[in-house]
């Protein structure tokens, strides 16, 4: 297995999470924080998501998961390949979110190769509040303006961006399912995320 994940990234992430210095959450911090799969967190977001995230490392053609299972986690790619569906996940690639309305994964996951993966448990709360920040992230203005005393005030208008009687949209999911392994004959399209400007890409 070619791997390019920085080695104190590895090591900081396979310590136990409750373990993490600070310096080792700066060191995690700095390294999700060039990925395009977590770009829609905001800074304070994507630190507490430093405190819990968890390093797993899979051998090739293991199913990481079966259709039925609980969706608890869901994943982000360091190094290897999977296969979901007709598609080929690759380094820096996330994977494995719930479908709406959903718990149950839906599909398999097949290990292609030798692979190491950052595991992201879901926290009902912590989850819901990312998804409300991020949905209204774009429906928020803030105004400066002088009141009658010659003070200034931040007015911060809500706009609300969805039609009355419809639930806000979640963030984006892939569907995943799979086959038995079977090189000949498959066709699939590989999954492969927009490198980040300050972090170069993985190669696959």
């Amino acid at each position: 297995m070619a791997s390019y994940v920085d080695n104190s990234f590895r090591q900081a992430v396979m310590m136990n999470p409750a373990e993490r210095t600070q310096q080792d959450l700066e060191i995690v911090y700095s390294y999700l924080h060039g990925m395009e799969a977590l770009s829609n967190l905001r800074e304070h977001q994507l630190r507490m998501m430093c405190e819990t995230v968890r390093y797993e490392r899979h051998e090739a053609n293991e199913v990481l998961y079966y259709p039925d299972d609980l969706g608890s986690c869901w994943y982000i790619l360091l190094s290897g390949s999977v296969f979901i569906k007709e598609s080929m996940f690759l380094p820096r690639s996330s994977f494995g979110k719930r479908s709406a309305g959903s718990l149950r994964r839906g599909c398999e996951c097949i290990v292609l190769e030798p692979s190491e993966m950052i595991v992201v448990d879901y926290m009902e709360e912590s989850e819901e509040y990312f998804q409300r920040q991020a949905s209204h992230r774009q429906s928020r203005r803030r105004f400066r303006k002088i009141n009658q005393k010659g003070e200034r005030q931040t007015i911060i208008d809500t706009v609300d961006p969805y039609p009355p009687g419809k639930p806000p949209a979640g963030r984006s999911f892939h569907t995943v399912r799979s086959r038995p392994l079977s090189p000949a004959g498959r066709s699939y399209h590989m999954v492969r995320p927009r490198p980040h400007s300050s972090i170069p890409a993985a190669k696959p």
